[in-house]
């Protein structure tokens, strides 16, 4: 499969895509580019001193590349930990702000309440009523929410 052929996949994909799907890869992806950053600004920086201090161009690039290739295997390992949701069915029964961007929402699935912390995408469950019936993908260990449901 061609490079040409992937990205026409890859763009079928993205106009064939669900609200959530949607919500869920923006998420995703903002989150990717604040742990991309870092390395980023190290490569600049890089660049930078190598040109005052007068290292050799073969080096800075060495290194640069090192630097790039650890970022794509780190950035890799993240996308996939991201992708491990688990789908919630119940009642909202209620949903506060703990801090400015932190959430509990608190489900009742079945006879049994379940609390869900959320730091990411809790936006969307603000306009809904009590009681109402969602159902939620939720990523533990990141907090993400994402409103399947309605």
């Amino acid at each position: 499969m061609g490079l040409k052929d992937k990205f026409a996949e890859s763009y079928a994909r993205s106009k064939t895509m669900s609200g959530p799907e949607k919500r869920a890869n923006e998420i995703m992806g903002k989150l990717l580019m604040k742990k991309a950053i870092i390395p980023i600004v190290a490569m600049i920086i890089l660049i930078i001193v190598g040109a005052f201090m007068h290292i050799n161009g073969w080096i800075i690039l060495g290194i640069n590349l090192a630097i790039c290739v650890a970022t794509f295997f780190y950035i890799r390992k993240q996308a996939q930990e991201f992708q491990n949701f688990t789908p919630y069915v119940g009642n909202l029964i209620s949903l506060e702000q703990k801090g400015k961007k932190e959430f509990v929402a608190i489900l009742k699935q079945g006879k049994k309440p379940i609390k869900l912390k959320i730091t990411y995408g809790a936006e969307d469950l603000q306009n809904i009523k009590k009681n109402q019936l969602v159902q939620i993908s939720y990523n533990s260990k990141y907090q993400i929410a994402i409103l399947v449901t309605r």
